[in-house]
């Protein structure tokens, strides 16, 4: 189908390896990273307008490396979204349909397409996407250690950021997390909100005999608590905590979301842009309030591109949570050309169209690995 001559078109789309440093490794159940290996997606339209993305590898979560992204975005889709009118998402999602897999490359993408499009019309992602850029409160992940480690962490992210919320890495050894989330509610007193994440580490049996232990110190969510797959365990266990058990890795598609919903398991879902980009996080998020159950959002241990675009799509909804954008600030540097700022447990984002942010030339060429 012919475009009509005004249309706004796609002219190209560069996928960017970058490796760029980090403060300390980050770890989680599955992985760890040791510096910031991501492609970096930039979509240029036929005006010159330039929206970008960060699309972070994780192939022990979705069997993506930065070489398996770079390789299918200019290989692939590329290739076929050269021409397609930026405004027609519908062509655009028909192309990711077919290809298997890639959900980073794909959403990298697709918010890269949305960023230029606000751009091109000059207002932020929040209000191309219905709401209106807002400071926004964040959780800290504290990174595993010992007890007395992660304690000492909390304490200086509280003088020089402010947080009022935590987020604890459970599941292990339940009288560790008892233990620690004990002390950690003793520091931060009552008025901060602590979830934590169990990354599939407990058995129903596990979550059953340790969940009074969390209400106890008033945990708000339990995330993942146990295997991912295992539906009729976490509805045997949510009828028996009054603390909502939340989706992450039973989540990552619409599909998924729908399926836990009416399971009827969970009573929270995390949503994450850098794996469903704004497209799909829109579809998961009118899923979930189709069944009256509150989002937040989280991130992939994402970078501060990555973080500020989906706090643009945080600002469109409300929440009694906070929100996981505090990633970023352990990078040594970055590639855009502003930091967001984390004052008082709210994340400041950048103004200007967009997201806010925009490359810095001096710095790609420090970092990108194939200039």
């Amino acid at each position: 189908m012919k475009s009509p001559d005004n249309a706004l078109l796609i002219r190209q789309i560069e996928a960017i390896p970058v490796v760029v440093p980090l403060l300390h490794p980050i770890k989680w159940a599955r992985g760890e990273i040791k510096d910031i290996d991501n492609v970096i997606i930039v979509v240029t339209l036929s005006d010159g307008t330039q929206g970008i993305a960060d699309a972070p590898p994780r192939p022990t979560i979705y069997g993506e490396t930065q070489r398996s992204i770079t390789t299918i975005v200019r290989d692939h889709l590329a290739p076929k979204l050269k021409g397609v009118d930026v405004f027609d998402l519908t062509a655009v999602w028909s192309v990711f349909d077919q290809f298997a897999g890639n959900p980073a490359a794909k959403s990298a993408i697709d918010m890269a397409i949305f960023d230029a499009q606000a751009k091109h019309l000059g207002i932020s992602c929040a209000q191309l996407l219905g709401g209106t850029p807002k400071a926004l409160p964040v959780n800290r992940r504290l990174m595993l250690g010992s007890n007395k480690a992660m304690l000492a962490e909390a304490e200086q992210m509280i003088k020089s950021h402010g947080f009022k919320a935590w987020k604890v890495k459970c599941g292990i050894d339940k009288k560790r997390d008892i233990s620690l989330l004990r002390a950690l509610r003793k520091l931060v007193g009552d008025d901060h909100e602590i979830t934590i994440d169990c990354n599939q580490g407990y058995s129903s049996q596990d979550l059953l005999e340790t969940a009074p232990y969390f209400e106890e110190v008033n945990v708000a969510l339990i995330e993942e608590p146990i295997p991912a797959r295992d539906g009729p365990g976490k509805r045997f266990c949510a009828e028996r905590t009054i603390i909502p058990i939340s989706g992450d890795d039973s989540c990552m598609t619409p599909d998924d979301v729908l399926h836990e919903l009416k399971l009827g398991g969970i009573r929270a879902v995390v949503i994450k842009c850098a794996r469903t980009g704004y497209t799909r996080s829109r579809q998961i998020l009118a899923l979930a309030q189709a069944y009256y159950t509150p989002v937040h959002n989280g991130t992939q241990a994402d970078m501060q591109i990555g973080c500020v675009a989906a706090a643009h799509f945080a600002s469109t909804y409300r929440t009694p949570h906070a929100h996981e954008f505090s990633s970023f600030i352990d990078a040594k540097d970055h590639v855009a050309n502003e930091d967001p700022v984390i004052k008082n447990g709210l994340l400041q984002l950048p103004p200007g169209p967009g997201i806010g942010l925009t490359l810095d030339p001096r710095k790609m060429k420090k970092y990108r690995l194939d200039a």
